[in-house]
């Protein structure tokens, strides 16, 4: 009976998938103002893809296959732009492609291997993903990591002196731990902090210079009630 219903489950996801991509449509483009060879253009499949995505790494694929809020969608839309600004970015300054390397290693954290998947390439099947698809996700998170660690080294770097400061100063997750006692896991936080802040102001700044349009703005949170 349990075989049944996960076959059931992924039945009706993939019926809701087919729906979704027959009224798939451009929500976005980036690298010029309207979709065209040069440009990376984003669909709405894109954007649901993603925010899908995103709450199966925080619940289950029963809830990652579920109604998205409009809220989620605007934030993953969101993301989505900051990737493609970067990505078209590299693409200007005519960096090289990532290497098989980096691919294949971004497809192993994506999707995993066949003996030993992941729950994103369950997820990737029950909405009928094809590979085409999978290629330019992965080969787009690749450019994007590399295009960050290229302009993002040496200033991530962190003294010990400012790691106490930030440890004091900052809201994190390890108030009232000794920083003696915290230094390791708050170090790796506070990367991950950094990291967000350098990012968002990359894409803040090619956001001003590098030609795009948004089509579609998806609802305020409160519309989701």
């Amino acid at each position: 009976m349990k075989r049944v219903a996960w076959l059931l489950l992924l039945w009706a996801a993939g019926a809701r998938a087919q729906d979704v991509h027959r009224v798939d449509g451009v929500v976005a483009v980036v690298g010029a103002l309207t979709p065209g060879p040069n440009a990376i253009t984003l669909l709405a499949s894109d954007v649901e893809l993603r925010a899908r995505y995103a709450v199966l790494r925080q619940r289950d694929l029963r809830t990652a296959l579920g109604p998205m809020p409009s809220s989620l969608l605007a934030a993953s839309l969101k993301e989505l732009l900051g990737e493609a600004l970067i990505a078209a970015e590299a693409a200007r300054l005519n960096m090289p492609e990532p290497s098989g390397a980096a691919v294949a290693e971004q497809r192993a954290q994506l999707i995993g291997s066949a003996a030993n998947p992941t729950a994103t390439r369950t997820l990737l099947e029950a909405l009928g993903v094809n590979e085409r698809e999978l290629v330019e996700w992965i080969e787009r998170r690749a450019r994007v990591d590399e295009f960050l660690q290229a302009n993002l080294e040496g200033t991530l770097d962190v003294s010990e002196e400012e790691l106490e400061q930030a440890f004091t100063r900052e809201a994190h997750p390890f108030y009232g731990e000794p920083f003696e006692l915290a230094r390791e896991k708050f170090e790796r936080w506070y990367a991950g902090v950094k990291l967000q802040e350098a990012v968002k102001r990359w894409v803040s700044t090619l956001a001003q210079r590098t030609p795009h349009r948004v089509l579609t703005e998806y609802l305020t949170p409160a519309a989701d009630q």
